[in-house]
């Protein structure tokens, strides 16, 4: 997927037209307009703004996946698929890990 495209995508996701976009990160929404069309290619200070508005990382901004090695520690390998998530599917995640918690807990007798 291009970066225009992805941006395009998270900005509708995030509930912005192009103008209020713009607006937010003092812009001209033609700025908006031409990366989204993949005319432009956004600056680093453009992504770095968007993605301080949005409350997320660049990579997850620009939709990169880091690839941990098999080695990684569990941690990691978590904390890996947790970037990939919404806020809703973090909150399910962390819903299941209270439960597999609660659950280790009365076995071992705690």
């Amino acid at each position: 997927m291009q970066i225009g495209c992805r941006l395009s995508e998270l900005r509708k996701r995030y509930g912005y037209t192009q103008k209020q976009l713009a607006e937010e990160i003092n812009l001209s929404q033609q700025v908006i307009s031409n990366i989204e069309r993949n005319a432009t290619t956004p600056d680093v200070e453009f992504l770095q703004g968007v993605a301080d508005l949005y409350m997320i990382s660049l990579d997850e901004l620009v939709g990169r996946k880091v690839l941990l090695p098999k080695d990684s520690s569990y941690e990691k390998q978590i904390l890996s698929v947790l970037e990939t998530m919404d806020d809703t599917m973090k909150e399910l995640s962390l819903r299941l890990l209270n439960e597999v918690a609660q659950h280790r807990g009365e076995k071992d007798g705690k």
